[in-house]
């Protein structure tokens, strides 16, 4: 007699929303993910590094990943996203089923979104992972596990073979051919697939899994990774054995490992373990589905997700889904008016504007996800060319891509998180404004003015916040000063460079060319030494084939007062020279005065700077009068030595011993200007380590034991996999001198950040 077919499945739901500033392309600071610069390194080094490294949890999960988050993987922890994809490779070895399955490339209630929209952010979802994973994905998981008949017609139509749903997402049942019977959540059998059909076209099938319901919710609350044995027995006993095959499951946010329950990666995997020793080993859908496919057939309850109670009223309306109980939600009904009728405007222009160029401008906006990975000006304009009705000229070409981005800031505007929680001034609401007004702003560049009527519509969505009012008023103090424009680009680089004191470095959206500044100094009035520069700078953003070259006047009278000027070629002429002569005959208020009448009056000031650059540049300008003369010297060597440091430079016994002295000088190493960044250089020595040299790896160790004892080492997970990886590679070759240095650096580094996350 054949032993039973039982097998266990954990499926992760790995995501954060696209946290990214979507003029910058970067994510800025945020204060509530302390001691870490954001959220996406905070969970990082919590969740995604110990599931991928100290636990190699992902060749054992199925799992999906939001593409957003992959983008920022990608830039920031490249090590820890190649895991991710090779972990998918691994698990696919044989019979090329892995373990990743794909998600709509933005976070959006697709039930709630028109079926265009429906059909661009799947074709999205799953180029994007044809791309990174090297392969066309099985299965899709739908944001919020939201769902209706015309959700799943669009999956089935794209090739999706399968979806995860929750029990209670399930109406009717039947066997094939059979009866219809009104599902039960906690009736319904979840060990096999099931067979849905499309009511609109009989031939578009795919097969939903339906998890375990309280095994899964038992994961959320931490009840069940609280005994990794107690987890397993719990799955035995969902196995009712025989012949049939059994398929156990269980569904959460991939973030419950190690972020919201600081064990659950180690938990998990040694549940999987002990499973596996009882002859229960792991899966995932895709192979289970190759081998199994369907008995039953299934009817969805439309408009349902597995977090919300009320349908999908957590994204519309004040359904009761909150965490504040005082607090209410009436403001979700107005927003998501505000929004949708945000892009019936922008869908209008869009489809005009982009119609001259091109015959089908919503296919051409299907296709847009792989103009995400062309680069260079003319691969991007011959990208255009191959869809375009005739040629079009470097201003055309940049006219269709600031199209193609207004449409991908539009849908992005729709990320689910913005009416996930309790107040229309949370941080997801706000990141979900931002997108709103980059899509207000490529309209207007190119003619179309559609902001003045969002925000009278955002007036509507009341905050519980008495000092915000509205929506209409955390649009215009919390998203407008976080706009950034070429002309911001420009002066944010004149600033800097002005100082000489911070990193010369800008946003990875743009491309900055400076020239020499010319620039002029004065004894000014209390000590003051009033200054002036003034330089040209070219700001391009290549997404969009924009350029802009300025003159840009920065005028600074004290310490933290700056008035800056960003002047386009095309407009008033500037004659530094002149310029240089009344700055030094003239008062500070009448040479601004007098700027202010050439020119308009003053775009910037310290504000210029964009918020990461700025923090760390009000630290470093501290006047000398408020620290005295010692310290003010310290903090000026500091600067000097840390911006070179960050900079590619290499005299690494200036920043340390620097470093080792601030407490003498009454500084807290964490508070110096830039310190947060050292951990950067630390990761850039220890990976020079792995590439040879004994010199390599006494630097590291160095940089290490200085940062270590200062509580500069904060994510341990990215040095330790560099660390793993340099061991790797000496097993091959290398010195016994150069296996001690790793194995040394491996164990300081476990006692300043051990294994087990606290």
């Amino acid at each position: 007699m054949a032993a039973p077919i039982r097998r266990f499945c954990a499926h992760a739901h790995f995501y954060q929303p696209p946290r990214e500033n979507p003029w910058l392309g970067e994510v800025e600071r945020e204060d509530s993910a302390a001691p870490f610069h954001d959220w996406n390194e905070r969970i990082a080094e919590e969740c995604y590094g110990p599931a991928a490294l100290g636990e190699n949890l992902l060749e054992r999960l199925s799992f999906n990943v939001g593409p957003t988050l992959l983008d920022w993987m990608e830039r920031r922890r490249p090590s820890l996203y190649r895991r991710f994809i090779e972990a998918d490779r691994a698990s696919a070895r044989g019979d090329g089923l892995g373990n990743a399955i794909a998600q709509p490339l933005y976070h959006v209630i697709l039930p709630l979104a028109p079926r265009r929209d429906q059909e661009t952010l799947v074709r999205w979802g799953l180029a994007d992972f044809r791309a990174r994973f090297g392969r066309e994905a099985r299965g899709m998981w739908l944001p919020e596990t939201a769902v209706d008949d015309v959700t799943l017609d669009v999956l089935a139509a794209e090739g999706v073979e399968f979806t995860i749903l929750d029990p209670a997402q399930a109406a009717a049942t039947r066997n094939v051919g059979g009866d219809w019977t009104p599902a039960d959540p906690e009736m319904l059998d979840p060990k096999l697939p099931y067979l849905w059909t499309s009511p609109r076209n009989p031939a578009r099938r795919l097969a939903i899994f339906f998890y375990h319901r309280r095994l899964s919710r038992e994961i959320v609350s931490g009840d069940a990774l609280a005994d990794p044995d107690a987890l397993a027995a719990e799955v035995l006993r969902r196995l009712l054995g025989g012949d049939a095959a059994e398929l156990v499951s269980v569904a959460s946010d991939g973030e419950f490992y190690g972020h919201h329950h600081k064990r659950g990666a180690r938990a998990l995997s040694r549940a999987l373990d002990r499973l596996a020793a009882e002859g229960v080993p792991t899966t995932n859908y895709a192979r289970f589905l190759s081998l199994f496919p369907p008995p039953r057939e299934v009817r969805v309850s439309p408009r349902t997700a597995w977090s919300c109670e009320h349908g999908l009223g957590r994204w519309e309306r004040d359904c009761g889904c909150r965490y504040r109980a005082d607090w209410t939600q009436t403001w979700r009904a107005p927003l998501r008016a505000a929004m949708d009728a945000l892009a019936r405007r922008l869908d209008g222009f869009y489809e005009d504007e982009a119609g001259r160029f091109f015959s089908d401008p919503w296919g051409l906006r299907d296709a847009a996800e792989s103009l995400r990975r062309v680069y260079g000006e003319g691969a991007r304009r011959a990208w255009l060319e191959a869809r375009a009705k005739r040629p079009l000229s470097r201003e055309e070409a940049s006219r269709a891509l600031r199209l193609l981005a207004l449409q991908r800031e539009r849908l992005a505007m729709f990320t689910s998180c913005g009416w996930f929680f309790d107040d229309v001034s949370g941080v997801e609401a706000a990141q979900i404004l931002q997108r709103a007004a980059r899509a207000c702003d490529l309209a207007r560049g190119l003619g179309e003015e559609v902001e003045e009527a969002f925000i009278e519509r955002l007036a509507a969505a009341t905050s519980n916040v008495p000092a915000l009012r509205d929506a209409a008023t955390v649009y215009r103090r919390l998203i407008a000063p976080t706009r950034a424009g070429l002309d911001r680009v420009a002066a944010h680089a004149a600033v800097l460079d002005h100082v000489e004191l911070a990193r010369s470095r800008v946003a990875p959206a743009f491309r900055v060319e400076r020239g020499v500044a010319r620039r002029v100094d004065k004894a000014g009035a209390a000590g003051r030494r009033p200054s002036l520069s003034v330089r040209t700078v070219r700001v391009e953003r290549e997404e969009t084939l924009e350029s802009v070259d300025f003159t840009v006047i920065v005028h600074r009278d004290d310490a933290l007062d700056f008035a800056c000027w960003p002047v386009p070629r095309s407009g008033p002429l500037v004659d530094a020279a002149e310029l240089e002569e009344e700055f030094l005959r003239r008062d500070a208020a009448a040479f601004r005065a007098e700027l202010d009448a050439r020119f308009g009056p003053a775009r910037f000031g310290l504000d210029a700077v964009f918020g990461d650059d700025r923090r760390e540049l009000v630290r470093a300008l501290t006047p000398a009068g408020a620290l005295g003369p010692e310290r003010a010297q310290f903090l000026s060597r500091w600067c000097a030595v840390v911006r070179a440091a960050l900079d590619g430079g290499r005299d690494d016994d200036a920043v340390l011993e620097l470093l080792a002295r601030a407490r003498e000088h009454a500084f807290r190493p964490e508070e110096l200007p830039w310190s947060g960044a050292l951990e950067d250089a630390l990761l850039e020595r220890l990976e020079e380590a792995g590439e040879g040299g004994a010199a390599a790896a006494s630097r590291a160790l160095r940089w290490l034991d200085a940062l270590r004892p200062l509580g500069l080492v904060r994510g341990a997970w990215r040095l330790r996999d560099a660390q793993n990886r340099w061991e790797q590679a000496l097993e091959s070759a290398g010195s016994s001198a150069a296996r001690d240095a790793c194995r040394v650096f491996g164990e300081r580094l476990n006692a300043a950040a051990p294994l087990e996350i606290r």
